[in-house]
This record gives C-alpha cells, sequence and structure tokens, in this order.
C-alpha cells in the first residue's frame, strides 16, 4: 500500500487585534517666529521604532512626527512648527509568544490642532493600530492509495489557496520635477504634501508590476526682492517590475504598498536657481502571493478484505475567491465661512477615506464610510489671505454581484485617486473625490478528511457474523457508499445486482447486498 499525498503551503492568521491610543502635546512656537493668529494645516506621520512580543502581549514603542503651518498677523507670512511626540504602549495579544514577527499597521483616524495662546499649539491625534500575527504551516493532503486491491474509496473535489511567495521588499522611486516657467525660484519651502493617489499591482512571470501616481504638492516663498507664496502641484506617474521568482500572472497577490520614506529637496537648475524638485520616495512591498489549486482528496475510505481503519483530521482552509478594484464619486457643495472673506482662488485640496462598516446586503456589499477633505484657499481679506476649509462628508457605496456566503471574510482598502474643488461662487466651492476601494475576498471552510490508513486482517469472528445476503430498506434518502460502508461491500457489486446507474438511493428503495468476504 502506498499513500498519494500532496504538501500544501499555507498561512493563517495567529492572532490580531485592533487598538487605539490618543497622543497630545502642548508645543511652544519658537522664539525666532512670531505670533500665531490662526492655524491652517497640519499633518503626521507614525513611526514605529521597536516591537518586543512576549506571552499574549506585545510592547510597541515609537513616535509621532507632525507640522503644522499657521499665520501670523504680525507680518501676513506663513511659518511651520515641527515636533514629535514619543509614545510607548502594551497591548494585550492573546497567543502572541516571544519568538512571533508581529505585523502592525497604522494610520492617524483624527489629527487636530489649535492654538492655546498666540505662542503655544496644542496638537492632539487619534492613532489605530492593527496588530496581527500569520503562521506559515505544510499540511498534506491523501489524494490516492496506490498498490491495494479490495478497497473503496470517497474523493471529493478540493480547492485550496497556497502561499507561493511571502516576503517584504522596498520599491524606489525618484524622479527630479523642474518648477513650470511661469513660476519663480524657491526661496523657501513652507509646506509640502506627498502621498500616493493611486497604485495598482499585477503579478507576472517570476516578477510583480506596480505602477500609480505620487500626488505633489509645495507652497513655497519665491526667492524675489520682496517674496510671494506661490503654491505647485502635479501628478508623479511611476511603473516598475519587482522580482519574485515562482509566480505566475494566473496568481493572486494580497498586497498593500505602505510609504516607508519620503523627502523633497530643492536643487538649482543649470542656471543656478533653485527651481527643481528632488523627490523620492521608499514603498515597502509586503508581498503575500497565492496560487488557487484544485485536486481531489480523500474524505473516506473501507476495505472488503481487509480491515481498514482511516484516521480523521479537520482544519480549516481558506480559498482566495476574488479579488477586484471599484471606484465611488463623491461629489458635494461645501459653504466657505463668512468670517474668512470671499473666496479667490483655490490652492491645494487633499481627502483621506475611512471605512467604518461594511455589511452584506443581497447579492452585494454596502460600504458606508467618512471622507475627510481639507481644501487650502485664497481669499480677498488683507488681514486673512490664507484660509483653510476642513469638512467630513458621509458616504455609501454598493459593491454589486460579489455572491458571499457566510463563510465569506473581506478585506477593503480605499485610496484617494482623485481630489479636486472648484469654484462655485465667492462663498461656495465643489468637492470631487473618486475614492479607488480594492477588495479581496476570502472563502474560509472547515475540512474533514483522511489523514492516516491502519489496515490490518478481518478477525474471523467478524467474517462468519456477516450475513450472506441483505435486503436493505433505507429509512431515508441514503447513498450507495454508506451501504457498501455498512456491509463492507464494494459499490460496483451493489450497482450491479441492483442494475442502479448511480450511487443515489430513495427512502423505501430495496436494495440486495449480496457479501463477497
Amino acid at each position: 500500500m502506498e499513500l498519494k499525498k500532496a504538501n500544501l503551503h499555507m498561512d493563517h492568521v495567529k492572532c490580531q487585534i485592533n487598538t487605539q491610543i490618543t497622543l497630545e502635546e502642548d508645543k511652544n512656537i519658537s522664539d525666532r517666529n512670531p505670533d500665531a493668529d490662526r492655524i491652517l494645516m497640519e499633518k503626521g506621520n507614525v513611526m514605529i521604532e521597536e516591537l518586543r512580543p512576549a506571552a499574549d502581549s506585545l510592547f510597541m514603542k515609537g513616535k509621532l512626527v507632525y507640522e503644522v503651518l499657521y499665520s501670523s498677523d504680525d507680518d501676513g507670512r506663513l511659518y511651520r512648527v515641527q515636533s514629535e511626540i514619543p509614545w510607548e504602549e502594551k497591548v494585550r495579544v492573546e497567543g502572541m509568544e516571544t519568538t512571533d514577527n508581529p505585523q502592525v499597521v497604522t494610520n492617524i483616524e483624527d489629527l487636530r490642532s489649535s492654538l492655546i495662546n498666540s505662542r503655544k499649539i496644542n496638537i492632539r491625534g487619534l492613532i489605530n493600530f492593527c496588530v496581527r500575527t500569520r503562521e506559515i504551516r505544510d499540511d498534506e493532503i491523501l489524494l490516492d492509495i496506490e498498490n491495494m486491491d479490495h478497497l473503496e474509496m470517497k474523493k471529493e473535489p478540493y480547492s485550496q489557496s497556497v502561499i507561493v511567495a511571502d516576503k517584504k521588499d522596498i520599491f524606489r522611486i525618484k524622479e527630479d520635477l523642474e518648477l513650470p516657467a511661469s513660476l519663480p525660484a524657491i526661496g523657501e519651502v513652507l509646506w509640502k504634501y506627498l502621498d500616493l493617489a493611486r497604485w495598482e499591482i499585477r503579478p507576472l512571470e517570476d516578477a510583480i508590476g506596480i505602477q500609480g501616481d505620487i500626488r505633489l504638492f509645495i507652497l513655497y516663498e519665491s526667492d524675489e526682492v520682496e517674496p510671494q507664496i506661490k503654491s505647485y502641484e502635479t501628478v508623479i506617474p511611476f511603473s516598475g517590475n519587482i522580482e519574485c521568482p515562482g509566480i505566475s500572472s494566473c496568481m493572486i497577490a494580497d498586497i498593500t504598498p505602505v510609504i516607508s520614506y519620503q523627502s523633497l529637496n530643492v536643487k538649482a537648475d543649470y542656471d543656478g536657481e533653485d527651481r527643481v524638485l528632488d523627490v523620492e520616495m521608499d514603498l515597502e512591498i509586503p508581498i503575500q502571493m497565492y496560487e488557487n489549486r484544485e485536486m481531489e482528496q480523500v474524505t473516506d475510505i473501507y476495505g472488503t478484505a481487509m480491515d481498514i481503519v482511516p484516521e480523521y483530521s479537520s482544519r480549516r482552509c481558506k480559498l482566495m475567491r476574488d479579488k477586484y478594484q471599484s471606484r465611488v464619486k463623491v461629489t458635494q457643495n461645501l459653504k466657505i465661512p463668512a468670517s474668512s472673506g470671499k473666496i479667490l482662488q483655490i490652492c491645494h485640496a487633499a481627502g483621506s477615506a475611512f471605512i467604518e462598516d461594511s455589511r452584506v446586503q443581497e447579492e452585494g456589499l454596502m460600504v458606508d464610510g467618512i471622507l475627510n477633505v481639507s481644501i487650502l484657499y485664497i481669499t480677498d481679506s488683507e488681514q486673512r489671505k490664507y484660509e483653510m476649509l476642513k469638512k467630513e462628508i458621509p458616504y455609501s457605496y454598493e459593491m454589486n454581484n460579489l455572491n458571499l456566503g457566510e463563510n465569506c471574510k473581506w478585506k477593503i482598502v480605499p485610496m484617494i485617486e482623485q481630489c479636486h474643488a472648484v469654484i462655485l461662487d465667492e462663498n461656495n466651492v465643489e468637492v470631487k473625490v473618486v475614492i479607488c476601494m480594492e477588495l479581496i475576498i476570502e472563502e474560509w471552510r472547515e475540512k474533514v478528511y483522511v489523514s492516516n490508513v491502519n489496515v490490518k486482517p478481518y478477525e474471523e469472528t467478524v467474517i462468519n457474523n456477516s450475513p450472506g445476503m441483505v435486503v436493505y430498506v433505507p429509512a431515508k434518502k441514503e447513498n450507495i457508499w454508506n451501504i457498501g460502508k455498512r456491509y463492507r461491500v464494494s459499490r460496483e457489486s451493489i450497482r450491479e445486482i441492483n442494475q442502479l446507474t448511480n450511487d443515489e438511493i430513495h427512502k423505501g428503495q430495496k436494495i440486495l447486498v449480496v457479501k463477497s468476504m
């Protein structure tokens, strides 16, 4: 007897939690800068410096790096405050061990700054942490038993996702951009904004293709004798491949890029003027590539001449069902506060999308979320030339034709593909946002299968006590497999004697069983 098995390389989530912390700081304005009149913008980045797993817990250490842009009535100019808030947090993660390699994904759900007085700023941030530990394991699947007679096997179709690649890589982007001729050279950068506007990842042969756009915005003072505040906004396309031996275009990629490093420096052009923007960005690419494999596995077995005792096992199996992108358009009219004066020009519009709830609805998925929009604009006010409008816009979107069962799980990654604002009149603007939703659906099933087989001769008492002929009348709908296993008779013999074309029998149907031992 030879057991034919297949080895499957699979991953599963060992433990996972979501938690939040609130960070807050009062920051004094440097003596070199004038008093603050109002705050225009703020931004932040969470950096993790240390992860230390322990039994059922995880120690995390890092910092929140933030910047605040404010205006001063003393000279009408804009100034930037930069600082960082260190943090330490110990969270309970049931099932975690000291040998684990946890993955932590962070995002800033809310970051707000306010003036305590003209010399002090309060910064407050709500940080989300998703802590997850994955485990890779190999499972053996019994496909067949060879070189053995008088054996009956039940096989069932089997589909499962196996992990083919599990690693991290870095995709580096570097571009030099020259300011348009219509803009003056740069004296000092007051504010910069770099973010992924769009990305798409495709499996290729032995490689992963990545392409997308980087959204760039700078607010700067010109190098003129009388400096002026200017702004420049553009989109930087990028594309390239990451080597990944062993993968193919038919596989499914579960990859969400994360910005691990970014910088923007000003360089001189050929004429010696500071007009060139040196942009660098590193994307951390956590590569998880899956292949869906179709096979037949042995789920039950019995012998007609030998006593075959199967050993059963069960496990949860993951099948990567679907992956696709869809887009939702959000349009909203926003009113400018009367206190800011009339709007003359929009400098910059940015947004961030969050998902608050997702639920199955008929044959689709209903997604509810919040879109945070911020618009920097110029007014006709002499005292308050620059103003910032911030709004939270709720949105709902239905993804159709998904056929989600009760065993399905899904992950949705929202990203802002486009964010534009146009002036309707002197007191109203219209914001138009395109949110790209990347959806990955997994189906989890509990499978019972034969993991091993023990063979021994039938005891003489079993042979002697077995009836030579039986007329079996099922009390409910059954199949020939159950009868054959009960009386240790081959299915072919039962079908042939009873002139049956398939294995299905009905309640009350008389089935003749003749012993073959």
